[in-house]
């Protein structure tokens, strides 16, 4: 009877966490950066906002199963990520659809 109680107790915790989310539909503000100007002896400093990265960059990545198959996997990111980090994005992917024979899902 007290693991029941205890795992209702647990269950309504976890419950409530989830439920305690955020409703807000609106995106995050981006902060200021911050840029130093100094002219000989007087320092300004001023805020500007930054400028919105619309730009992204797609990889694929071709890698072969112990099936004998050949997986292309599209990579796509925002520009400026290394190439290494989206290689390691696909290879994730790649083995989590991996079934025990090794063989691609």
């Amino acid at each position: 009877m007290k693991k029941v109680v205890f795992a209702f107790a647990c269950l309504m915790i976890g419950s409530g966490a989830f439920a305690a989310g955020s409703k807000s539909t609106m995106p995050a503000e981006r902060k200021a950066a911050v840029a130093v100007k100094t002219n000989k002896s007087d320092i300004k400093v001023s805020a500007n906002k930054q400028e919105v990265g619309n730009f992204r960059i797609q990889k694929a990545f071709k890698m072969w199963d112990a099936c004998g198959q050949m997986i292309t996997v599209w990579v796509s990111a925002p520009n400026g990520t290394s190439w290494d980090v989206m290689y390691s994005a696909a290879i994730d992917h790649v083995i989590d659809c991996l079934n025990s024979n090794g063989c691609y899902e």
